[in-house]
């Protein structure tokens, strides 16, 4: 695959390996039909999952200006297809539905230290879209059997398994995510379908690093990928 480059603001919010783990684990499944990539950012989930599968017809959605602006612009200089929607995802409408969705939402508590830079708080604390407004938001977006993928905070299990039930959506997938193996899991990975009543399926656990260097599993993953940032 030829090497993409990811133009971001060297201030403020910047993907990070859940943006990569996220994008992994999502290929894996072998997305396809139409794809929403919600609180896109500068792009890059949905534009390295478009690279990959060029057949997905690719939406990127951001409530700030500035981002959709970045995203337009990584998928204009990487020559991908995608349309650019820049509207709050409470409220956001289409008249075709998403076969799926893809996220990295905001999930730190408004208890947590926030930043003096406003991108970074938006991108990163609840305040701006809670998990309950999240998951039904992705429900009424999803067409029935859809897919909804997305990463949290462990700590929030409990609570992702009664949303996605009370908006008709069920844990299909799961993935822990772990510094290493001694380590307890800070992110999960979520697949979860509409309308289905398929059992969910607990998948090996991905420990990043292994004797503090980097477990094969995240070298498998940086091999499959050649990505550059470009600071603005």
């Amino acid at each position: 695959m030829q090497e993409l480059v990811f133009s971001q603001f060297k201030q403020g919010y910047r993907y990070n390996s859940d943006s990569l783990l996220l994008f992994d684990f999502v290929l894996k499944q072998k997305p396809k039909g139409r794809l929403l990539d919600m609180g896109c950012g500068c792009g890059i989930i949905g534009l390295m999952l478009k690279a990959f599968v060029p057949q997905i017809k690719l939406v990127l959605l951001d409530i700030l200006e500035q981002n959709c602006a970045l995203a337009r612009k990584n998928a204009e200089q990487n020559e991908l297809e995608a349309k650019i929607s820049c509207v709050d995802f409470k409220e956001f409408t289409q008249r075709q539905a998403f076969d799926v969705i893809v996220s990295n939402p905001p999930f730190y508590s408004s208890k947590a230290l926030r930043s003096q830079d406003e991108h970074k708080n938006i991108a990163k604390f609840q305040d701006s879209l809670s998990l309950k407004d999240f998951i039904h938001q992705a429900s009424l977006a999803l067409k029935p059997q859809g897919k909804l993928y997305f990463c949290y905070e462990s700590l929030a299990l409990a609570e992702i398994v009664q949303r996605l039930s009370e908006f008709k959506l069920s844990l299909s997938q799961i993935q822990s995510v772990h510094k290493s193996k001694d380590d307890k899991a800070r992110l999960l990975l979520i697949e979860a379908r509409k309308g289905s009543k398929a059992p969910c399926a607990f998948l090996a656990p991905f420990f990043m690093y292994e004797n503090a260097l980097l477990s094969p599993q995240m070298k498998a993953l940086q091999a499959n990928i050649r990505i550059k940032s470009d600071d603005i």
